[in-house]
């Protein structure tokens, strides 16, 4: 029973002991809890009043911000109004510049295309012109020719009388008045002498010398010869014109078509025709022989003989005379169409020259546009780059504004 009450008394005591040291714990956590009420109490206040000043803070960055922003937008409306101020100038100026650039290039053209033209179409205007003189020289001739064939009809006639002398000559006489009759009607004709026909013209074959009465030219190289004969028998009365008279007639022409087709006339040149011309100077003559012999001509043909008289021999002159005309006609003809096709190439290299100007011009108007967008409105432009410098406070003297008005100026 005491081992029970002394077992109670210790774990009385014990308690109590216990007691005691959770009592002087409970008395210390409660000083460490007012230490750190005291603590906490201040960290408080210090979080009040930087709270405060954060605020005080925070309000005056905003009243910066605030501040920047004003500035900011007063200086984009400032940095708009100057890029629109010199986009207008510059724009102003590339107008002028393009203008004036236009306005040179179409007084050089202008110049270039009237000196052109003079160029060609004064050669053209004279090449009409002399054209135009010749048709009306040509007309002129033609009437003269026209004339001088009436005239010398009347004057074959008027020679006949004088024939009857000349017959009665020897055969160099007879030979000498038939070339005689061919030159002059060579010269009646309207050809011009050493250019479109030639008399006594020389020329050897298998080493014999030639002589052709005449050669008559058709153009610049194709010719005709021509031989004068008297087909007159030595004997020959023309005051007893009967058949055994005409019969030696046309033998003797007979015999002058033999001795000439014997003759190399045809070749005189590459450009001979391989015909030959007979002149008989007196349409009597032939008309008397072919009273008898009607085939003379077909004689004649077959030996590549043509036999002709004055009136046949003049007509067939001033046809080729003719054709000479129109040869030259043609001429100045070809002559004028090369000049407008040298008008044509010419005008054809001032439209490639335009060209080439009209796309120097383009090209211009892209690099301006191209140092536009460097200088204004490109990404990363010179201009925004400047005005970046400014804002992180580069000192500068010039404004933007100043400048493009000193590039007006300029």
């Amino acid at each position: 029973m005491y081992e029970g009450v002394i077992l109670a008394f210790i774990l009385l005591c014990a308690f109590v002991v216990l007691y005691k040291i959770k009592q002087r714990e409970i008395s210390l956590l409660k000083k460490d809890n007012e230490g750190k009420k005291e603590n906490l109490y201040k960290a408080l206040t210090r979080c009040e009043i930087l709270e405060n000043l954060l605020k005080e803070k925070e309000a005056q960055h905003k009243e910066l911000i605030s501040l920047q922003l004003r500035e900011r937008e007063g200086l984009k409306q400032d940095y708009e109004k100057n890029l629109k101020f010199l986009e207008q100038k510059l724009e102003n100026n590339l107008q002028k510049q393009n203008l004036n650039y236009l306005n040179q290039n179409k007084i050089m053209l202008n110049e270039d295309i009237k000196k052109l033209l003079e160029e060609i179409f004064v050669p053209v205007k004279k090449s009409v012109k002399e054209y135009s003189e010749r048709l009306n020289q040509n007309e002129i001739s033609l009437q003269s020719n026209i004339k001088n064939m009436f005239e010398y009809s009347q004057n074959i006639k008027s020679n006949a009388d004088k024939l009857a002398t000349i017959l009665k000559g020897d055969k160099k006489i007879r030979g000498n008045f038939a070339e005689l009759q061919l030159q002059n009607i060579l010269e009646n004709s309207g050809l011009i002498k050493e250019e479109q026909y030639k008399l006594q013209a020389h020329f050897k074959q298998d080493d014999k010398s030639y002589i052709a009465d005449a050669i008559v030219f058709l153009d610049s190289q194709k010719n005709i010869i021509i031989d004068a004969k008297f087909p007159l028998p030595n004997d020959f009365d023309f005051s007893d014109l009967n058949e055994r008279v005409c019969k030696d007639l046309a033998f003797n022409l007979k015999e002058r078509i033999d001795e000439l087709s014997k003759k190399p006339y045809a070749k005189f040149s590459p450009y001979t025709y391989d015909f030959i011309l007979l002149f008989i100077p007196y349409q009597n003559l032939l008309d008397l022989a072919l009273s008898v012999d009607a085939s003379l001509y077909q004689y004649a043909y077959k030996k590549n003989i043509y036999l002709t008289t004055p009136h046949t021999l003049f007509m067939a002159l001033n046809t080729i005379n003719i054709s000479w005309r129109h040869i030259k006609s043609n001429a100045n003809i070809l002559k004028a169409f090369e000049e407008l096709g040298k008008f044509h190439d010419k005008f054809a290299g001032v439209l490639e020259d335009f060209d080439k100007l009209k796309n120097a011009s383009k090209s211009l108007n892209t690099q301006i546009e191209n140092m536009q967008n460097k200088l204004f409105s490109g990404t990363g432009n010179l201009s925004s780059r400047v005005l970046k410098l400014k804002d992180l406070g580069a000192k500068t003297q010039k404004s933007l504004e100043k400048w493009s008005d000193d590039e007006s100026r300029g």
